[in-house]
């Protein structure tokens, strides 16, 4: 990924009100990857929408780097969960269509 499509950490940081090393501890944590290219950290676009969560969670319900692992963690479960509930309703409605063409009510 070019550096034209990464967002300086410091920039991002700056545009949400948080703190540079609030965002340095989430990667710390494994909760974002910062990409560092010549001494410079940045962000990758599709990660702004989890970073601005986890913010709003620390920084408006006061929840600690602890309690954002557990919550990110569970969101991640659920969003997983979540797409295996699409596959298999997608299945479903497949496996129904093919049925209603095989048997065809009268």
């Amino acid at each position: 990924m070019s550096t034209e499509q990464l967002i300086a950490v410091e920039v991002f940081a700056t545009h949400q009100g948080v703190e540079a090393t609030f965002v340095h501890a989430l990667h710390e944590r494994g909760l974002v990857h910062i990409t560092v290219v010549q001494e410079q950290h940045f962000l990758e676009p599709e990660q702004l929408a989890r970073i601005e969560q986890l913010a709003r969670l620390h920084y408006d319900l006061d929840i600690n780097l602890e309690g954002l692992e557990a919550i990110s963690h569970l969101l991640d479960r659920m969003d997983a969960a979540h797409r295996i509930c699409a596959r298999c309703v997608s299945g479903c409605s497949a496996m129904k269509m093919a049925a209603c063409e095989r048997y065809p009510t009268v």
